[in-house]
């Protein structure tokens, strides 16, 4: 699958896939994110929970908030600027005029609202990287948790 839509706030965007080069640096950049978060689960139990039937919301409540947090605010501007450009270039909203790039290439918004609109700007972002990073994961644990946090309310 080359795209995928989904539907923030009434609108529409599919969202498409990285090119290699961005998607295996992009997963990099998540892991060193990640990866102090990931050390703290118990990958053993996720799969025994995998493979029983899913993970629920309930099932995530061990995580550590504070570590992700700080996870999250270790992340320099230079880096979160990457990520957020990165991302908001492979999305397009569609519109009846056809696909128009969310982010254009030269940095402008492409499409009318989104320029002040934090709250979908993140929920695209966050569609974008569990979009292209879980196929690196598939059949491991890590796609289902990723799942199951994106689908957390």
């Amino acid at each position: 699958m080359d795209n995928k839509v989904v539907e923030i706030k009434g609108r529409k965007f599919v969202i498409r896939k990285f090119d290699a080069r961005t998607g295996s640096f992009m997963l990099f950049k998540v892991m060193g994110i990640i990866g102090p978060i990931l050390a703290g689960l118990d990958l053993d139990k996720i799969m025994d929970k995998v493979n029983t039937g899913g993970i629920a919301a309930t099932d995530l409540k061990g995580l550590n908030i504070a570590e992700i947090v700080t996870g999250l605010s270790s992340l320099s501007e230079s880096d979160y600027n990457y990520i957020y450009d990165k991302c908001l270039r492979v999305c397009f909203e569609d519109l009846d005029a056809g696909p128009a790039q969310v982010l254009n290439n030269n940095g402008k918004y492409g499409v009318i609202g989104l320029e002040n609109d934090a709250a979908t700007t993140l929920a695209l972002i966050a569609h974008t990287l569990i979009f292209n990073l879980t196929s690196f994961f598939d059949g491991s644990p890590l796609s289902s948790l990723a799942g199951g946090i994106l689908g957390m309310k």
